[in-house]
């Protein structure tokens, strides 16, 4: 060891509990020996010294310097104690959301709206427009155009014609 110990190693020393080389130390080198022999003088005058208990008065003095002391630290908000965890645990959950891998397809739009008197859906109206054209006047049963002769059906009856237009166009694959 080039350097001295230091007085914590040199304590270490006198109550066995430094390392073999600080101990090793210590034996051969006379300067640290001295300090050494010091020490224990100083611990030995030290443990024969008495020392007097306090008064009453110190301990209820020391009481309240020691309570002044607490009172004069600044406070932490028990809100800021709930505060911190939340909002941590709310950055952690948006940041997974925000990262999540999604599936690639797009979303999916709403259907479009219809009017009110319309009795099938948008569109099996663009169906029965292009039929129309096509239709001849013995097709259509008296009606002068087929959203006409439609409107007057019920709700099941729209789905059964609509049904039996779709299979019609599907023969035919005009679809």
């Amino acid at each position: 060891m080039r350097k001295h110990l230091e007085d914590d190693v040199l304590l270490d020393v006198i109550e066995g509990a430094a390392s073999v080389e600080a101990t090793r130390h210590a034996g051969e080198c006379a300067a640290c020996a001295r300090r050494m022999a010091d020490a224990r003088a100083g611990l030995s005058v030290a443990a024969g010294a008495e020392v007097p208990e306090p008064s009453p008065l110190f301990w209820d003095a020391f009481r309240r310097r020691v309570a002044s002391a607490i009172e004069a630290e600044p406070r932490q908000r028990r809100f800021g104690g709930f505060f911190a965890p939340a909002l941590l645990a709310t950055a952690a959950m948006v940041a997974v959301i925000a990262f999540l891998p999604s599936d690639g397809r797009a979303p999916v739009a709403a259907p479009a709206s219809q009017p009110a008197w319309s009795s099938l859906p948008a569109a099996d109206d663009a169906l029965l427009e292009g039929l129309s054209g096509s239709a001849s006047a013995d097709d259509l049963a008296g009606c002068h155009d087929v959203a006409e002769c439609v409107a007057d059906l019920s709700d099941e009856e729209s789905r059964a014609f609509a049904e039996a237009l779709r299979a019609e166009l599907g023969k035919s694959g005009d679809l």
